[in-house]
This record gives structure tokens, sequence and C-alpha cells, in this order.
């Protein structure tokens, strides 16, 4: 069975959130842990955690996925971004294990004109420093990025390196994004395109790493370097590109999260529907 939900709110609690994630149609789903632009967090009780679990069972809601706020910047070159960001990320590692969240998304981080490299050993300090202090059944993933501005991780290159750092712990795993990875420059309208892309990530991370994919269509061409989400077959990847990825047999075996710009939770009904047709669709 294809796990297909979307970007939705636990605003009003998990149980409110799983029941959102079945009105449209949802079998899996993606929340932030907090505020996205800020550091407000929601308590949550021991009775929501337990009603949630009771539905989510109930629904057939696999996996769960938190997302990080923006704000986090894992490889920020001032010490007071980079403690608040290990100060959330060790929180929300934290809560996401206690209400059975599977996975963990974290940008890796923007190194602020200091270099790649120094972008990448600043991102490994910080993941070394919160593993050793967080135990739990939550795996963290970095997600691939487009390349915008002083971003880490639009290269597979860049990934393998905080992996390598950390010993190449199985704790931590790889989120695709395929708007990002577009506008990276990996055109992924075909299966060949898609298989190369694929190639570069198992030899740098190995894909037994890539645990899901943000589906998420592009305003900006291939290799624009501009994170720009647009509506599934709307932007430049396109139909074209929508098919090939929903009917290649790596890409629709992961949990695929849609992020597109809806204007409310519940248009993403729509935006799961249109994601099953073209996985059904032919690819010549």
């Amino acid at each position: 069975m294809m796990r297909v939900g979307a970007h939705l709110t636990i605003a009003k609690g998990l149980p409110e959130a799983a029941r959102l994630a079945r009105r449209v149609g949802a079998n899996t789903f993606q929340y932030f842990t907090r505020n996205p632009r800020g550091g407000a967090v929601r308590s949550m009780s021991d009775g929501e955690i337990a009603a949630w679990s009771l539905l989510r069972r109930e629904y057939d809601i696999f996996p769960v996925v938190g997302h990080l706020p923006y704000t986090v910047n894992l490889a920020a070159p001032a010490d007071a971004t980079w403690g608040f960001a290990k100060r959330v990320l060790r929180e929300d590692l934290e809560r996401a294990g206690a209400y059975g969240a599977e996975f963990l998304v974290v940008h890796p981080g923007s190194h602020g004109g200091e270099g790649v490299e120094r972008g990448v050993a600043r991102i490994a300090a910080a993941l070394e420093e919160v593993f050793e202090a967080v135990e739990g059944p939550t795996m963290l993933l970095l997600e691939t990025m487009a390349g915008q501005g002083s971003e880490v991780g639009f290269e597979p290159r860049h990934l393998d390196g905080i992996i390598e750092r950390l010993g190449r712990t199985e704790r931590i795993g790889v989120c695709l994004d395929s708007c990002h990875l577009f506008a990276a420059g990996f055109d992924l309208r075909t299966h060949e395109g898609i298989d190369a892309m694929l190639a570069e990530m198992d030899r740098a991370v190995g894909l037994e790493r890539v645990r899901a994919m943000h589906l998420n269509d592009s305003k900006v061409p291939l290799g624009g370097r501009r994170d720009r989400h647009e509506l599934l077959g709307q932007g430049h990847l396109g139909e074209e590109g929508m098919a090939a990825l929903l009917t290649h047999p790596f890409i629709r075996k992961l949990p695929l999260l849609i992020e597109t710009p809806v204007k409310e939770y519940t248009d993403y009904a729509g935006e799961i529907r249109l994601a099953r047709a073209f996985a059904g669709a032919a690819v010549a």
C-alpha cells in the first residue's frame, strides 16, 4: 500500500490531527513540532497521547513525521543561534519519541558564509551532542535542500560528510524533497533521471537511509537553486515529473508527504487524490 499524506496541523491536538488525516485521505502525515518560525510549543497530556495512539492504529496512520521549525540552524556560526538549535532539537526529539513519531525531519542548516565544510562540521558536532543526551526510537532525517543562499545539504556529499562524522550511526537518515532536488539540479522528470539521483544518493549515504520524501512540484526551473513549492503537476516538474516519481519502484515505497501551497489543510484531499492518480499513470 502506498503511504501518501501531507503536512498537517497539530494545533488542535494529536487526536484531531489524526481525524484530519483521515478526512483528507492520508495514511501518513507530517507536522511542525512547534511554531515554524519561533520557539513556542504546545503541551500534550498523557490522555491526549493515549487517545492519539488509539486513533492512529484505528486509522492506520504510519509513519508519523515531525518537522523542526525553520529557526533551527545546526550550522549557525553564532553560538547563541547554535545553542538554541541544539536545545530545540533535543527537546523535540524527546517529545517525538514520547508520542511515537517514527521520524523527525530537520533542514541541515546554513553556514552563513563560513563555507560548506565548516557548516558540515558544525552540524555534526551539534548532532553528536544531542544524540549523547537523548535516546529513543525516533530517527532523525536530514532533508535534501535546494541550495539557495548558504544552505548545506543540496549535494548528497554534504549529507555524507555529516553522517561520516557521526560514525555512520543508524539514528540518522535522509528525507528527499522533489522540489529541492529539482532546484538543486537533479532532473526527476524521467525514471532515468530519478535513477541517476538515487545512484548518487546511494554512493553518498546508502539508499537504506532514505526513509521519506516530501512530494512537491517546483515554481523554479531545473537547477534554479530556490525553494519554491508548487501544486502537484502545475510547476516545472509538471505532470510528467509527478508521474515519473509516483511510478518509480523505489520512490513509491517511501512515505510521501505533500507540502504544496494549498489554501486550507482540507485542500490536501485533492492533492492526495491527484498523487494516487499519478501513481496509476502509465509511463512510456
